[in-house]
């Protein structure tokens, strides 16, 4: 394993951990919802912000630009709504990141261990974020 695909797992164990944690309250004191909902947002910004020297190469920057501004922008915003409509959001929003980065042909100049790093941790993101809703609704 590479230290790239290290490190991103390493950034799974936050949504992992704070998904059972909402599940499994050991650590009453921690609003695990809370610090799930602000952890994704900030992953978020970072993914959408790791963009920038990808589609800074490409000769139409406009469109890309506005697609990774506006990612963290409307995550920043949900976050203005119930907790169930947030998490809905931010799930959507990472897949349209994942599926913004193949309409602007971002996959084809990526490595392709990374490509396939970035759908695992996009899919085991979406997976928690699910699970998180999902027990709101409990």
């Amino acid at each position: 394993m590479s230290f790239l695909q290290f490190l991103g797992y390493l950034g799974l164990l936050p949504f992992v951990l704070l998904t059972l944690l909402t599940f499994f309250p050991i650590w009453p004191e921690l609003d695990a919802l809370t610090m799930f909902q602000r952890y994704s947002a900030i992953i978020l910004g970072f993914m959408a912000g790791v963009l920038w020297p990808v589609w800074a190469q490409q000769a139409s920057v406009r469109p890309l630009a506005v697609f990774a501004v506006s990612l963290p922008v409307l995550s920043f915003l949900a976050g203005l709504l119930p907790a169930s409509y947030t998490l809905a959001i931010e799930l959507l929003l990472f897949i349209v990141l994942r599926l913004g980065e193949r309409w602007f042909a971002l996959d084809e100049q990526y490595h392709p261990s990374y490509l396939q790093l970035r759908r695992r941790l996009t899919w085991v993101v979406v997976a928690c974020h699910l699970l998180m809703w999902w027990r709101l609704q409990l």
